[in-house]
């Protein structure tokens, strides 16, 4: 699990709007991140800074980043370093933490209901195995973080991704962002699953330098099951964004996540004949499912949508990659 941000002192929770926005005291928008990267070297050309949002509307059942799911922080207990000390218990302004005793040992137990993310409890865990998943910024404090690594993005060719979560959850934040650096001279990258207001999508595309779709799955309906909304609308916005990016010659990758049992098979080949119905694919990446995220929902108290799923052999992912390149797609 990557290291997480603890929330400052500064952050401020009190007010939400159903974008999962946040406002200070004087109204100054705020989005809230869970993690920041400075030294990422994927989604996008060179060396990236990395913002994870929080926030999502899909609930995919393998997603590998529960902790972003949430607009809110999020509470991580990782048991097997708690030392049993008990100062998060005395810290807990809601009592929503107890210390359980066992004949050699003591743990923690978190009651998720009554916890209020006060984060009183996270600084003071000497082990470090309470933290608080979520840190609220402005645009201004995000810039101030890009500015430190201006250099080596322009060595490297990199710049800015926004990832998640889902960053258009918290789209009026986004693109604010998008259009300081837009300002500034930074490249941009969004990771996203497309499923968005179309308004809103066609503003991003006009400030985005490059895009990755995520997509889950072409049957509608097992899209449906799989992550608890329609495709249509993310089938919609993959078409605007291929021909809004073609006319500006910016980049779109496709990606999906390969789960056996689950979206291969049949889906691999709807997949291609909807890839070849579009006017721009830069690239497919075909990601294989892995199992990295499953310790994740423990983590959070939560259990895993697809705890006996497993990967698909290096063959098969071979065997689908040469599928796609067989119709003249570039699978990387």
């Amino acid at each position: 699990m990557a290291e997480p941000l603890t929330m400052s002192k500064k952050s401020s929770f009190n007010l939400s709007d159903k974008t999962g926005l946040t406002y200070g005291s004087q109204g100054v928008k705020r989005g809230i991140i869970w993690k920041v990267d400075r030294f990422a070297q994927h989604d996008g050309p060179g060396i990236r800074t990395a913002l994870y949002f929080k926030g999502c509307v899909l609930k995919c059942l393998w997603c590998d980043n529960p902790e972003g799911q949430t607009s809110e922080p999020s509470l991580v207990l990782a048991k097997t370093i708690c030392n049993g000390c008990g100062q998060c218990v005395k810290a807990c302004t809601s009592q929503a933490l107890a210390l359980l005793q066992t004949d050699d040992s003591s743990t923690i137990q978190v009651n998720r209901s009554s916890c209020n993310l006060c984060g009183a409890c996270a600084p003071i865990c000497p082990t470090g195995a309470l933290q608080i998943l979520g840190q609220s910024y402005t645009v201004s404090e995000l810039l101030a973080i890009l500015e430190k690594d201006r250099l080596i993005h322009k060595r490297s060719g990199g710049g800015l991704t926004c990832t998640g979560g889902e960053p258009l959850y918290q789209s009026d934040f986004l693109m604010g962002l998008l259009s300081e650096c837009r300002r500034l001279n930074i490249h941009t990258a969004i990771e996203t699953s497309g499923y968005v207001d179309e308004m809103v999508f066609k503003d991003v595309l006009q400030l985005v330098d490059y895009l990755f779709i995520d997509l889950k799955h072409i049957d509608n309906e097992k899209h449906k099951r799989l992550t608890g909304n329609s495709n249509a609308r993310i089938l919609s916005n993959t078409l605007l964004a291929s021909s809004t990016l073609q006319s500006r010659d910016k980049a779109l990758t496709i990606r999906m996540v390969v789960i056996p049992g689950v979206n291969d098979g049949q889906n691999i080949s709807d997949l291609t004949d909807f890839l070849r119905s579009l006017p721009l694919v830069t690239s497919v990446e075909l990601l294989p499912y892995h199992r990295y995220g499953v310790q994740k929902y423990d983590l959070l108290g939560r259990r895993h949508g697809l705890p006996e799923a497993e990967p698909p052999s290096a063959e098969v992912m071979d065997k689908y990659k040469k599928h796609l390149a067989g119709y003249g797609l570039h699978v990387v």
